[in-house]
């Protein structure tokens, strides 16, 4: 019995350190990502290349503006669309064709529990600003913040005016995944 006792605890042992070696691998992988993408990002901004680069041989997207909205101290880039794998890296505009400073609402998406996780903090007139790969910076004043049932509204990109809306799904703290509801923050452009 003490033998069994004795194999059982070093299986779960080994499981556990398997587990963690997993964690620690997504979090080290998180990592290196990030320094790719900003690394991609540098080189887009300083040499603004006919073909952009991109953070690692084989990625399908790369960096294509930051975003940053320093009352919630968010600073993070955007690639380029709004795919599950790319929102696993970062944040991605989901209006290629229309990109903040445009006239219409350009859309930039991101997961509630991880770029956009204090987006829950941001107020009515907080400011966001947009960097894009010119380097030119485009601010914008949140005015409307909503929370919408994506079954039954669809966005809307066709405004007269130049606006940003980032968009996360909601409840913030829900474990429930694919929830239909989501939480926009939209701001108008200022400068």
């Amino acid at each position: 019995m003490k033998r069994l006792l004795k194999i059982l605890f070093i299986i779960g042992l080994l499981l556990s350190s398997i587990g963690l070696l997993r964690i620690s691998y997504y979090h080290v992988k998180a990592e290196v990502a990030q320094v790719l993408l900003e690394s991609a990002w540098q080189d887009n901004v300083e040499n603004n290349p006919k073909v952009p680069s991109k953070p690692w041989s084989w990625a399908d997207t790369w960096p294509v503006l930051k975003l940053e909205a320093n009352t919630i101290q968010l600073s993070t880039l955007v690639l380029k669309d709004a795919s599950g794998q790319s929102l696993a890296f970062a944040p991605g505009l989901m209006t290629p064709d229309l990109l903040p400073g445009d006239i219409g609402n350009s859309f930039i998406a991101a997961h509630r529990d991880t770029h956009f996780k204090d987006l829950k903090f941001l107020k009515n007139e907080d400011e966001i600003q947009i960097t894009n790969q010119l380097g030119e910076k485009i601010f914008f004043q949140i005015d409307q913040i909503l929370i919408v049932d994506s079954r039954t509204e669809q966005p809307v990109t066709d405004t007269a005016d130049r606006r940003i809306t980032l968009v996360t799904c909601y409840p913030f703290d829900a474990s429930e995944a694919n929830t239909p509801f989501r939480y926009l923050v939209s701001a108008r452009m200022i400068n």
